[in-house]
């Protein structure tokens, strides 16, 4: 079966498919195998040529006409080109080969979400902080911004019904949660379908370091890249990064927008450009 990671990146307040480069350059370099990554933007963007060369297929769709562009997150089924897919948030950098990661996926379930993040320090986040949502309805604590699947019959259904819960997102709120947000949120809608459809537990190996702020302290309540000590290593023809002298060792979800400097960029660009001669 073909096996690849998919990304959304369709470009509004920020330049989405600047981060999906990179982050198709942090797989180019970091696994050993399936490091292909197919990006879904909007139809009318033009893609760089040089973006292009990292990126394993290009999926133009529609542009929401809304600010917050998340109306398309449940159309990961019906879009990948995959028969296994990983999911991932454009705003991601990998720094280790999690290929193995694949030879478990999909042995004993056709989905899998990550269900516990980890800070900077790799110490597993224990804060509801900003889930609060989750413990006051009892959701599953599930994240789209790193997840599996693969395609079967039981999982198109899933997705057909993620997707009537995007639709009508505010009816399913009032009907399911108590203080819900007022705000359409993929973490809940999935979250939501997940309880509803299936009797399970979520715990697995699947995990990635997550940097919202008050998840690496809880007094770090400003932007962390203006306060934690950010720099990037290479050796052996890997690219590595360190936070307060702490090594990544997980997918890396960046949240901020401006950590990704056009200094990175060039890095990963150059160490790219060998790999790919």
């Amino acid at each position: 079966m073909n096996k690849g990671f998919l990304t959304l990146a369709q470009n509004g307040k920020y330049d989405y498919l600047k981060m999906a480069y990179a982050l198709a350059m942090s797989l180019k370099i970091s696994q050993t195998k399936n490091s292909n990554l197919s990006v879904i933007v909007n139809k009318d963007d033009k893609v760089p040529e040089k973006y292009l060369k990292v990126f394993d297929k290009v999926i133009p769709v529609e542009k929401p006409n809304t600010e917050w562009k998340i109306q398309n997150k449940h159309r990961y089924f019906e879009l990948t080109p995959y028969d296994e897919t990983i999911v991932l948030d454009t705003d991601m950098l990998f720094f280790h080969d999690i290929s193995y990661w694949w030879d478990q996926l999909g042995l004993y379930n056709d989905i899998e979400f990550t269900s516990h993040v980890v800070n900077y320090r790799g110490d597993i986040c224990t804060s509801d902080f900003y889930r609060k949502i989750f413990t006051k309805n009892k959701l599953p604590n599930l994240y789209t911004a790193l997840f599996y699947f693969r395609k079967t019959p039981e999982i198109e259904a899933y997705f057909k019904l993620v997707g009537v819960m995007f639709e009508y997102w505010e009816k399913f709120y009032e009907k399911f949660l108590k203080n819900p947000p007022k705000f359409l949120s993929g973490d809940v809608i999935y979250s939501l379908a997940s309880k509803l459809m299936f009797d399970r537990k979520w715990d697995n190996f699947l995990t990635f370091t997550h940097m919202r702020s008050r998840l690496q302290d809880t007094k770090l309540v400003e932007d962390w890249n203006k306060y934690l000590t950010i720099f990037f290593t290479k050796s052996a023809g890997t690219i590595g990064l360190k936070i307060n002298n702490f090594n990544q060792l997980y997918p890396f979800h960046y949240i901020k927008k401006d950590f990704l400097k056009s200094e990175v960029i060039e890095l990963y660009e150059n160490e790219t450009a060998i790999r790919l001669l």
